[in-house]
C-alpha cells in the first residue's frame, strides 16, 4: 500500500491480546497478500496485551490502537477497529490467524451480489499436528459453502451494514458475530460462504484444560446468544443450545449410573454400550464428508463433538445462574498460562464441580427444608403448617410439647425442650436463629413477630438448691410470656417468670430476670432500661 494513497477500499481489522509471534505472522500475511492494486489500511487493535503487540503492529506500519476497557472482549474490540477504519470494506482478522493471499480480490468480487453485506471462506488450522485437540477440531471450521446465516471471527464485511446495525454487541463476551448477523439479517442482508481458503488459524490449544475451557465458553455463548434469539423471534441457536444443554446433562447422569450397573449388574452395563457405539458410530458417519477417507480422524471428531457437550453443559449452566442473579461472566481465556499441574486439575475440577454444587444448593437445600419440615411434624406429632421455613436439623426433646403459628423461621441448631406438662409456642412470624435454646417446664410463649438472636437462652425454671445432688433436686419453674414484635439481641438469657412486653428490644447478652413493660429497651445483667 502506498503511504499517500488518498482513501483505502478496504480496512483490515486486527484484533489480539498477547499473541507474540502470531501477531507477526498476522500482520505480514496482510502485507504479503494479493491485493491487486486495491488500497487498504491495516489497523490493529489491542485488548491490553502484556506483551509487546503494540510495538510488533507499529512495526508493521499498522496504525495501532489499545482497547483500555478493564474488561477487554472482542466485541469491543472489533467496534473500535471499524468505526476508526475508512475503507468501504472491512475485514476483520484475529491475531492469531494468517491471511489468505488470494482471499481479498475473490471476496471483493463475490461483493459485487449488493444483496451480500459479508463474504467468508475456510478457515483451517495452520497446525493441525501440534496435538490431538487441534487436529480434531481443525474439522470444526469446515462448513458448506453458499448462503449461510452466520460468519465467524475472520470475514469482510460492507462497512456500511455495520454502521447500519451499529456494530458488533459490545455486552457479549462470545458469539457476538452471530448475533451481529441476525441484526444483519433482519435489515435485509444475506451472507456468503465462497468455497476457498481464507485464513489460517494457530488454535494453539494442547491441553485438556484448555479443551474443557473452550468449550465451556461456547456453551456460555450458546445460552447467551440464543437468549436474545429467542426474545427476538430469531430461530438461531434455538435447537443447537437446547441440545447441547439435554444432551449434556445426559452424559452426566449416565456416567455414574453405568459404573452403578456395571458394579451391580455387568451384562446389563455391557448390553447398555451397544446404543452408546451405535450413537457413535451414526455421528462418524454424518461427519464423514469433513475429512473423507480417514476413518480415525473422523472417530476421534465424533468423540469431540459429544465429549465437548459436557463442558460446554456446565458453560451454559453458568450463565443461566448469573443471568438470574444479573451479574455478568468474565471473559474465559482458553490461552492464558496454565497452572501447575496439581493446581490445573484443582481448577478444572472446581470448574466442572461449580454449577453441580449450585444444583445441590438450589435444589437440595430445598429438599432438607421440607425433610426438616416433615420431622418436626412428625417429633411433635401434630401438622405443622407449611408456609414455616425449617433451614435445617433441629435438636427436640423431652416431651416434645410445642406449637408453631405460621411463616415462622427456625435456623440450624435451634435447641426446643419440654417436659412434664411444659409447653413452647411460637407465634405466626417468630425468627429462631442458630443456637437458640429453649426450655419449657411450665409454659414459654412468645408472640408475633418475635425475633431471638443467636445462642439466646430462654428457661422457665431453675434447680432447687440445697439438696446433696443438684442434678436430682427438680425444677421450680414459672411462665415466661414474650409479648409480640419483641426482639433479643445475640446472647440473651431470659429467666424463670420474666416477661416481655410488645415491641420491646433486648440488647445483647442481656439476662432478663424480671417483667418489662411495652415498648421499652434493655441491657445489662441484669437488664435495665437504657437512655435514648
Amino acid at each position: 500500500m502506498k503511504l499517500n494513497t488518498p482513501k483505502p477500499e478496504v480496512s483490515v481489522v486486527v484484533i489480539g491480546r498477547n499473541e507474540g509471534a502470531r501477531l507477526d505472522a498476522c500482520l505480514r500475511s496482510v502485507r504479503q497478500a494479493n491485493w491487486e492494486q486495491t488500497p487498504y489500511e491495516l489497523i490493529y487493535v489491542d485488548s491490553r496485551s502484556s506483551d509487546d503487540s503494540l510495538a510488533r503492529a507499529r512495526a508493521f506500519g499498522a496504525t495501532a490502537l489499545l482497547l483500555d476497557d478493564t474488561r477487554p472482549c472482542a466485541a469491543k474490540a472489533r467496534n473500535l477497529g471499524w468505526r476508526t477504519a475508512q475503507g468501504s470494506y472491512v475485514l476483520f482478522l484475529d491475531g492469531d490467524t494468517e491471511l489468505h493471499a488470494d482471499f481479498v480480490p475473490l471476496a471483493l468480487h463475490t461483493l459485487l451480489d449488493h444483496s451480500l453485506c459479508a463474504v467468508w471462506g475456510h478457515r483451517r488450522e495452520s497446525k493441525p499436528e501440534q496435538s490431538w485437540f487441534t487436529r480434531v477440531l481443525d474439522l470444526d471450521w469446515i462448513y458448506p459453502a453458499g448462503r449461510t446465516l452466520y460468519f465467524g471471527g475472520d470475514v469482510l464485511v460492507r462497512r456500511a451494514a455495520l454502521a447500519q446495525v451499529e456494530g458488533f454487541d459490545a455486552t457479549l463476551n462470545a458469539g457476538e458475530e452471530p448475533e451481529l448477523c441476525a441484526r444483519l439479517r433482519a435489515a435485509g442482508w444475506q451472507i456468503e460462504h465462497i468455497d476457498a481458503p481464507m485464513t489460517r488459524h494457530d488454535l494453539a490449544l494442547n491441553t485438556l484444560r484448555a479443551y474443557c475451557l473452550r468449550a465451556y465458553r461456547s456453551g456460555i455463548a450458546y445460552a447467551e446468544v440464543a437468549q436474545r434469539m429467542r426474545l427476538r423471534g430469531d430461530a438461531l441457536w434455538q435447537h443447537e443450545a437446547r441440545r447441547d444443554f439435554r444432551h449434556g446433562a445426559l452424559f452426566l447422569a449416565a456416567a455414574p449410573l453405568w459404573l452403578a450397573a456395571l458394579w451391580l449388574a455387568p451384562a446389563v452395563a455391557l448390553a447398555l454400550l451397544l446404543p452408546v457405539v451405535l450413537l457413535w458410530l451414526r455421528t462418524m458417519q454424518r461427519c464423514a464428508w469433513k475429512a473423507p477417507g480417514q476413518w480415525g480422524l473422523c472417530a476421534a471428531y465424533a468423540l469431540h463433538a459429544h465429549a465437548q457437550k459436557i463442558p460446554a453443559f456446565f458453560g451454559q449452566l453458568q450463565w443461566r445462574r448469573a443471568a438470574r442473579q444479573q451479574k455478568t461472566l468474565r471473559l474465559v481465556d482458553y490461552k492464558e498460562a496454565a497452572p501447575p499441574p496439581s493446581f490445573a486439575l484443582k481448577s478444572l475440577l472446581t470448574l466442572a464441580l461449580t454449577p453441580l454444587a449450585w444444583c445441590q444448593r438450589a435444589l437440595g437445600a430445598r429438599a432438607q427444608r421440607l425433610w426438616h419440615l416433615a420431622r418436626l411434624q412428625e417429633a411433635i406429632g401434630c401438622r405443622v403448617d407449611p408456609s414455616n421455613v425449617i433451614l435445617g436439623a433441629l435438636q427436640l426433646h423431652g416431651t416434645r410439647n410445642i406449637r408453631l403459628g405460621r411463616n415462622a423461621l427456625l435456623y440450624p441448631g435451634v435447641y426446643l425442650e419440654t417436659q412434664g406438662a411444659g409447653s413452647i409456642t411460637l407465634g405466626d412470624g417468630v425468627v429462631l436463629s442458630s443456637g437458640v435454646h429453649i426450655v419449657a417446664f411450665d409454659s414459654v410463649v412468645l408472640g408475633a413477630g418475635c425475633m431471638v438472636g443467636e445462642y439466646s437462652s430462654i428457661r422457665d425454671a431453675n434447680h432447687r438448691t440445697g439438696t446433696a445432688t443438684l442434678r436430682h433436686s427438680g425444677h421450680d419453674a414459672t411462665a415466661i410470656d414474650i409479648g409480640a414484635n419483641v426482639w433479643l439481641g445475640r446472647g440473651v438469657s431470659v429467666l424463670r417468670g420474666a416477661s416481655i412486653g410488645a415491641n420491646s428490644v433486648i440488647g445483647a447478652n442481656a439476662v432478663v430476670t424480671r417483667s418489662v413493660a411495652a415498648h421499652q429497651t434493655l441491657g445489662g445483667i441484669p437488664a435495665r432500661p437504657l437512655r435514648a
